[in-house]
């Protein structure tokens, strides 16, 4: 399954893609240099919105992937 979407943080520590499947999933890597974690799955936009703001990131942080 491909991401339909892909972001990260202007100071490249994550990357986040977003999924259409039967609703709207959005995986989150946390990124050091060449490596990648595991993805934290989150499902929908309030899930979303949440992990924005308990990392202190806003939509205006994100730059197209």
């Amino acid at each position: 399954m491909d991401p339909a979407a892909t972001w990260r943080d202007r100071n490249h520590r994550w990357r986040i893609e977003a999924y259409r499947a039967p609703d709207l999933r959005f995986a989150i890597f946390a990124t050091n240099g060449t490596t990648e974690s595991a993805p934290l799955w989150l499902f929908g936009m309030a899930a979303l919105a949440r992990w924005l703001m308990t990392h202190s990131l806003s939509l205006g942080d994100l730059e197209s992937d």
